[in-house]
């Protein structure tokens, strides 16, 4: 026997409620939403700028004075371009050529007293520096092919005055211990032995803040 199911008719749905709401929330939302961004852009005042400007003109350059080492030998270079000593060509970007594939003594004591000269002559003036301490130094930049003894005696050279230097000459006798620094316990850094008032990095250094620059060009 089929049993009868019960159906109930709900009729259509109204949605007219809900399109009224939406039709109220739309201008809401457009009075509500921001269409103009604020942004912040920093402007010097005219002052600030000229006041700037001076402090660029007076704040002085560093010289750089740099050595780059070459399987054919040595050039030297500063900010100023090419350090080569005068009546040298700098062609191929050296001042000391290598003599028979080698870095001879006569070859590394000339670049020894060139490096005097621009120390103690060239550049003897506090102007030529940005910072005091950048007249005792200087950057080496090694090829990949140079021999690890002919680096290391090349940085013992640059740091030390040469004992018969004669342009312009040594004004006090070098120590025959040459350019040494010992660390000071008390201030915890490291500084330079006294004999009256001649440190020993005024008798017997010349570029001792040596920085070596491997895999640079």
């Amino acid at each position: 026997m089929a049993t009868k199911r019960n159906t109930t008719n709900f009729g259509d749905l109204n949605l007219l409620p809900i399109m009224n709401m939406v039709c109220l929330l739309i201008p809401f939302l457009l009075m509500a939403a921001q269409f103009i961004q604020i942004g912040v852009i920093m402007v010097e005042t005219p002052r600030l700028s000229r006041v700037q400007s001076q402090k660029d003109e007076n704040k002085k350059e560093a010289l750089n004075l740099t050595l780059v080492i070459t399987d054919k030998g040595f050039y030297l270079k500063s900010r100023h371009g090419s350090e080569c000593p005068e009546g040298v060509s700098d062609d191929e970007k050296l001042c000391f050529r290598k003599k028979e594939g080698k870095f001879t003594d006569a070859m590394i004591k000339a670049l020894h007293h060139h490096l005097w000269f621009l120390h103690a002559s060239k550049y003897k003036s506090a102007e030529s520096y940005a910072d005091p301490e950048e007249k005792y130094a200087i950057t080496i930049i090694p090829e990949p092919t140079v021999k690890y003894e002919d680096l290391v005696k090349v940085m013992d050279t640059v740091r030390d005055i040469p004992a018969d230097a004669r342009n312009p000459p040594v004004k006090h006798s070098v120590p025959g211990i040459g350019c040494q620094m010992i660390f000071d316990k008390k201030t915890s850094s490291w500084g330079f032995r006294q004999a009256g008032n001649i440190t020993v990095k005024e008798a017997a250094c010349m570029y001792y803040r040596v920085t070596l620059a491997l895999g640079s060009s």
